[in-house]
């Protein structure tokens, strides 16, 4: 009965989130009656294309060469700190992305301390900032899963280099690469798919047309010249695109764990300047951290205490976790039902390729992004209904789209073991589904849930993108509220929001984690 009901769940999730996609493309189908190829050959639309790509292709190479020298440091020197570390690079990830942007301009802007101290200058808005804020937040995840790829590589691989006299650059050659390429590529395609579809940092730090992308130039063509035609163009070419990689990256997931090894320094011995050089690179990456962080929040030492805007502050923090909770049940509804039916197949070994085609669904705003889903359900609605009737709950919608796929890869780990580990043994003794989950998957999977809904909330209240896109002037969230401070220069009062907005990402983590996670076992 359990496995029927499971089956259900599971096939309602992918069935709605197959209408919505479907309704999406509804919406941008309803405007190729004016498209023709003769629209695709605007000037402007493949210099935005070309961007873009170039853009996107060059942070993913900084995240990876920058990740990989990092984690190799991490490797090498086994850091005191490293946990705290590989909870830093979990926490740069998922920080709000227009508190990167105030970062960025308070650390590397015109005023800023890398500014007065650097012999040259430089201007912060273009490419250089675009570069500097996605290396930030995706740098940190590379050299983490990076990290847990040298961790797999077994002891033996070392003994035996030590034995053959292996320099430096052959065990470079012969044993970290190979065991780095295996996922380099997926984590690449990731990355690229990330930074291809950015939209607040291009839209904060972009300074002008040259520096535009295809989700911005969606959000102007949409919310200031009112063009659905040169939006629908941009929504089709990003579709494309992310598409095309979005399946050849199809395949490539790990599942990732740490295994604690014999220590290297027990294998062989460091050069000096090989040590150096680790330790270079980890200090480099603490500063580089520490000056976006004390960029975000330097501003609030010209703040002015007197007439500060409480009353906008306590609304745009009510509206974000409005959304933020909305979204969140979206998410826990449709994540959950999809991994019920995997845990269920999973326990039966069959369905392997059944849940590969619902985990594609399920992560579809990697492969379409956010903006092309939203601009179809914005061409569909627009037409049919005061869109702003359905503001909140069409943003919470599609945040929590967003959000599910990180759901479902925190939680997915953690359901593998415990299925493993216990079906046999629940078969055997014919427990009831009811006292499964009470009395040995609950208590396992406490700690993940806590971890995978605080990051989905948080995700969703710092996310910028689709309010700014259908949002009204009714409803203004704190990343948007940070976003016109920002763009009326009033560094200080942005500042001060984006201190609220952390504070409220820490309390979500600090209550989640006492409520749920506090009786489990330390997860990395």
């Amino acid at each position: 009965m359990m496995k029927k009901l499971a089956a259900i769940a599971g096939y309602t999730a992918s069935a709605f989130l197959a209408l919505v996609i479907c309704a999406a493309f509804w919406g941008l189908a309803e405007q190729t009656k004016e498209l023709s190829w003769s629209a695709f050959s605007d000037p402007y639309l493949w210099r935005v294309l070309r961007f873009s790509l170039w853009q996107a292709l060059l942070s993913a190479l900084l995240a990876c060469v920058g990740g990989i020298l990092l984690a190799r440091a991490w490797f090498y020197l086994q850091p005191k700190s490293l946990n705290w570390q590989l909870r830093l690079a979990n926490l740069c990830f998922v920080c709000p992305v227009i508190l990167v942007v105030l970062g960025c301009v308070g650390s590397f802007g015109l005023n800023g301390f890398w500014q007065h101290l650097a012999p040259f200058s430089w201007k912060i808005y273009g490419l250089p900032g675009i570069l500097i804020a996605h290396t930030f937040l995706n740098m940190p995840l590379i050299a983490r899963y990076c990290y847990l790829q040298y961790q797999a590589i077994p002891a033996s691989y070392w003994r035996q280099g030590k034995q053959l006299g292996f320099s430096q650059f052959s065990y470079w050659r012969l044993i970290e690469w190979p065991m780095l390429r295996s996922r380099l590529a997926g984590l690449f395609g990731l990355v690229f798919l990330l930074c291809f579809g950015s939209f607040t940092i291009v839209l904060a730090l972009g300074g002008g047309p040259q520096s535009t992308t295809l989700e911005v130039a969606i959000y102007q063509a949409l919310r200031y010249d009112f063009d659905p035609l040169f939006a629908l163009q941009c929504a089709l070419l990003q579709l494309l695109i992310a598409t095309s990689l979005g399946w050849l990256l199809l395949g490539r997931e790990q599942q990732d764990s740490i295994r604690h090894q014999q220590s290297l320094t027990s294998i062989h011995q460091h050069s000096t300047l090989s040590l150096t050089w680790h330790r270079l690179i980890i200090t480099s990456y603490y500063l580089f951290i520490s000056s976006v962080v004390l960029g975000m929040f330097s501003p609030l030492l010209a703040l002015s205490w007197q007439a500060l805007p409480w009353q906008q502050w306590v609304e745009s923090s009510l509206w974000s976790l409005n959304i933020a909770l909305q979204s969140v049940v979206w998410v826990l509804i449709l994540g959950s039902a999809l991994l019920w039916q995997y845990s269920s197949n999973l326990s039966q070994n069959k369905g392997a390729k059944r849940h590969k085609g619902q985990e594609l669904l399920a992560s579809v705003m990697l492969l379409a992004p956010a903006m092309v889903i939203t601009t179809g359900l914005f061409f569909l609605l627009l037409s049919r209904t005061d869109i702003s009737r359905y503001t909140v709950p069409l943003v919470a919608l599609i945040n929590a789209l967003m959000s599910l796929p990180f759901y479902m890869r925190s939680l997915k780990p953690a359901l593998n073991d415990s299925v493993k580990q216990y079906a046999k043994l629940n078969q055997s003794l014919d427990l009831p589904a009811l006292s499964q989950v009470r009395f040995i998957y609950w208590p396992l999977m406490r700690k993940p849930l806590s971890v995978a809904i605080s990051l989905c909330m948080v995700l969703s209240l710092g996310d910028m993108g689709v309010i700014a896109l259908i949002g009204s002037v009714d409803v203004t969230t704190l990343p948007l509220l940070l976003f016109q401070q920002l763009s009326s220069y009033q560094y200080a009062l942005a500042s001060a929001t984006g201190l609220i907005m952390l504070l409220l990402c820490g309390v979500i983590f600090y209550l989640l984690d006492i409520s749920l996670g506090r009786d489990n076992a330390e997860h990395i």
